[in-house]
């Protein structure tokens, strides 16, 4: 099984990874095999409507759900490293891979729940990207708030003398 390859000044980065989805994904596969030992037990009782291979249908998606699970809690989704913010989508990651340069940064903007962040590319806020935060923990999104706010250079200029 792939696992997540060394870093190499990993004390210089945060990660921030799908958990909060993975949860999701882990009780949709522990359902699914709820539903795949209902199905045997009813197959193996004898009842004429059910046949053997039944059963593996809800067991293969159930093996899929969490395998998806355990790639959901293992793999980055954000990473702060010191040249950016590095996002990963859940399909195809090593190609569909997107860099935001802290330099190509103006602003970082948060909802009140903290459930999508609006990076702009500039001071008109017409460019940039949008992210939903909703796979990360909600114990973990200030922790990412604070992390990118407190990268960012502030806007605030002092009232001239």
């Amino acid at each position: 099984m792939a696992a997540p390859k060394e870093v190499a000044e990993p004390h210089k980065e945060l990660r921030f990874t799908r958990a909060n989805q993975a949860q999701n994904f882990i009780i949709l596969a522990a359902v699914g095999l709820a539903f795949t030992l209902l199905l045997t037990i009813t197959w193996l009782m004898g009842h004429p409507d059910f046949s053997w291979w039944m059963p593996l249908i809800p067991l293969t998606l159930s093996i899929l759900i969490a395998r998806l699970a355990t790639r959901c809690a293992r793999h980055a989704y954000i990473i702060l490293t010191p040249l950016g913010i590095e996002i990963f989508p859940l399909v195809k990651p090593e190609k569909n891979l997107n860099l935001i340069y802290w330099t190509q940064l103006e602003d970082a903007e948060f909802d009140p729940h903290l459930s999508t962040l609006k990076l702009h590319y500039n001071a008109e806020k017409t460019a940039g990207a949008i992210l939903s935060l909703k796979p990360i923990p909600p114990k973990k999104r200030p922790l990412l708030q604070k992390a990118i706010k407190g990268r960012l250079p502030t806007t605030e200029t002092k009232p001239s003398p």
